[in-house]
C-alpha cells in the first residue's frame, strides 16, 4: 500500500491542519512506492506516516527530498548488503548440512539427499 491523497485528506482531518508542501512532498517520495522488497500493511503505512509527522513537529525530521539518483544508490548499497549477508548464510547453512552429513556417514547412515545423490552416480557410471 502507498500515500495517496485522499491518505492526505484523512491525515489532515486527524491532525485538524494542512500540511507544509515540503512535508507533502517527503512524504510522498517516501511512502509513494513499496520499500522493496516488501509492502506496507495499511497499519504499518499509516503508524509510519504518523511518526515521520510527529517527528517533524518535533523539529526531529529533515524532509529534504533526495534526488532520484541518490535514492538508487541507498537501494543499490541495501542489497548489496543484503545479498553479501544472505551469501554468507548460505555459505553457514552449506557447512552445517556438510557437518551433519559425515556425522551421518560416520553413523552409517544417510539422508535423502545423500541416497539421492549416490543414485545419481550410480547410474552416471554404469553407463
Amino acid at each position: 500500500m502507498t500515500i495517496n491523497k485522499k491518505m492526505f485528506k484523512e491525515l489532515e482531518a486527524t491532525y485538524g491542519k494542512h500540511f507544509p508542501d515540503e512535508l507533502r512532498q517527503y512524504l510522498l517520495v517516501k511512502y509513494g512506492q513499496e520499500p522493496f522488497p516488501y509492502e506496507f500493511s495499511e497499519q504499518d503505512l499509516y503508524t509510519n506516516i504518523d511518526h515521520d509527522i510527529r517527528a517533524y513537529e518535533a523539529g526531529e525530521l529533515d524532509v529534504t527530498v533526495k534526488s532520484p539518483s541518490e535514492r538508487w544508490q541507498e537501494e543499490r548499497e541495501y542489497l548489496q548488503n543484503l545479498y553479501s549477508a544472505k551469501a554468507c548464510e548460505a555459505r553457514e547453512l552449506s557447512e552445517y548440512v556438510d557437518e551433519l552429513e559425515r556425522m551421518l556417514s560416520a553413523h552409517t547412515l544417510e539422508s535423502s539427499q545423500m541416497a539421492d545423490r549416490r543414485d545419481e552416480i550410480s547410474i552416471t557410471t554404469a553407463f
